[in-house]
């Protein structure tokens, strides 16, 4: 060879001096630099300037998602056809079904190329490889993700596997509310962060319970849409109890745990302690606003705490506005009560829809450009200004609340899989399973059984109407596996 001559590859100049090992890999290390790199698993080609692209959209409803997402978008991308696929269809299917294969009917039919889910579907399609993971195209665009809550990016991360399948733009969580004034009138310390419901309910018990219906002050109330059997079943899951196995598939609430929940909220009822709605002040048949308020005790400076989701805040702001002859509530917030044996995690901190890419997408760049937008921080910045109670995911552009930070609603981890065994058993059963629970409440607070009478009812009753959910699910939508497993079960069987 000679000694000094040069080969031009890609336009990249290489000294040939030996022809050795050494030098072919100076090559080829110089044709990687020269191309920019091969393109690494899970990036996507950008779409041209003037390229067209056509995407469908999993959504509640065609008119509120262009109101919430579609129309800003199209003005940043007017190359990318949206096509909204309706979920209400989703519900059309029967009740015998479970969520899980009411949702998997839609994305066989339907084949979204953007899936909107809640956490324990996410954890799911993601396990099942149903989804595009989205780390490398987010490293190779760049996204700034550091303005995300890092709890939110954790969560879905740990649903994930380890890796980014979704993004969340918003979430939804509960809070501590208290009246100033009230606790200054009481002489009674103010709330705290962290507090445990046994805490809470020792502290409510310092308000006087004097006074009748329309003028009694109460120390502790509830949302107007939360039954006693819904309270019940927000502080078990406070506590970590289910009711239900991981699978869906047995029902047990008659343990001690269950049991002191129960005592502790029908004894704060009974001793006129916690206010909860009854069916007429749950009914929506106000005609005015004012009605509305009217009917909300902590609004009306009647509640000295109240546990409200962040959508209270504008229930507060609305009344102080338009109840003129009302003293607006003095109102503080601190997060809301928590497990006693893990007083830094909150079950009550909830991801909005998560927005994923379908593995199975035919246009997974047009598919992420969506989801990036509607996660980025120029998003954010003008949803900031039109929110009505939920919370943004990019948290500096939640602006504080009547001089309030809103920092206690996201203070606290969120706890991952949250009743995710919900998902398992047939729809039909919760309906039937509320209404044993209220029944047997009201038997107690009536003095018609004991706790434990009633938990013993709602054990045998509830264990039967789960069987006999499952059982119609299974006539109605026999699995695949369910019939594998009982042809080998009989090929395994003696003969007869």
């Amino acid at each position: 060879m000679m000694r000094g001559s040069s080969i031009y590859i890609g336009g990249c100049s290489v000294k040939k001096t030996f022809v050795t090992l050494l030098s072919l890999v100076l090559v080829f290390g110089l044709l990687s630099a020269c191309s920019g790199g091969s393109k690494k698993e899970g990036e996507l080609a950008p779409l041209g300037k003037d390229e067209e692209a056509k995407i469908k959209v999993m959504f509640w409803d065609q008119s509120i998602f262009f109101q919430e997402y579609g129309n800003m978008f199209t003005t940043q991308f007017p190359n990318i056809e949206i096509e909204v696929a309706n979920m209400q269809s989703i519900y059309n299917q029967s009740a015998a079904e479970t969520m899980e294969e009411q949702l998997d009917k839609f994305l066989e039919e339907r084949k979204p190329d953007v899936l909107m889910l809640h956490t324990g579907e996410y954890e799911r399609l993601a396990q099942n490889g149903k989804l595009m993971a989205l780390d490398s195209v987010i490293e190779q665009d760049q996204f700034e993700t550091e303005g995300i809550h890092p709890a939110i990016l954790k969560l879905l991360r740990e649903q994930g596997g380890g890796r980014l399948y979704g993004l969340s733009p918003e979430f939804s969580s509960s809070a501590l509310y208290y009246n100033i004034d009230l606790f200054n009138k009481y002489g009674v310390e103010l709330p705290r962060d962290s507090m445990s419901w046994e805490e809470v309910f020792e502290l409510a018990k310092r308000f006087s319970t004097e006074g009748d219906k329309d003028s009694k002050i109460y120390g502790l109330s509830t949302d107007t849409y939360l039954n006693l059997s819904n309270l019940i079943q927000l502080i078990g899951t406070s506590q970590d109890l289910k009711m239900l196995s991981a699978d869906g598939s047995s029902f047990n609430i008659n343990t001690s745990s269950w049991k002191k929940v129960f005592e502790s909220v029908i004894g704060a009822v009974k001793s006129g302690t916690l206010y909860v709605p009854d069916q007429e002040a749950k009914a929506f048949n106000f005609t005015t606003m004012e009605e509305m308020f009217q009917r909300n005790l902590f609004v009306m400076g009647r509640s000295a705490m109240a546990v409200k989701s962040s959508y209270e805040v504008q229930q507060i702001l609305q009344a102080k506005e338009m109840l003129k002859e009302v003293t607006p509530v003095n109102w503080g917030v601190v997060t809301v009560p928590v497990d006693p044996n893990n007083r830094n995690q909150s079950s009550y901190f909830n991801l909005g829809s998560i927005f994923a890419v379908s593995a199975d997408s035919a246009n997974p760049r047009a598919a992420w450009e969506f989801i990036k937008y509607i996660n980025g921080d120029p998003f954010a910045k003008l949803k900031s200004k039109s929110l009505y109670g939920s919370l943004l995911s990019r948290i500096e552009h939640n602006p504080d609340k009547d001089g309030r930070s809103m920092e206690p609603f996201y203070k606290l981890e969120p706890k991952a899989n949250v009743n995710n065994e919900y998902t398992k058993a047939p729809i039909n059963f919760f309906g039937t399973l509320n209404a044993l629970v209220e029944a047997e409440i009201d038997a107690a607070l009536n003095d018609k059984k004991t706790v434990e009478e009633a938990l013993e009812e709602i054990q045998e009753k509830g264990e039967a109407e789960l069987l006999k959910a499952r059982k119609a699910a299974e006539e109605a939508n026999p699995s695949p596996s369910a019939s594998s497993a009982n042809s080998e079960s009989e090929s395994s069987s003696p003969s007869q």
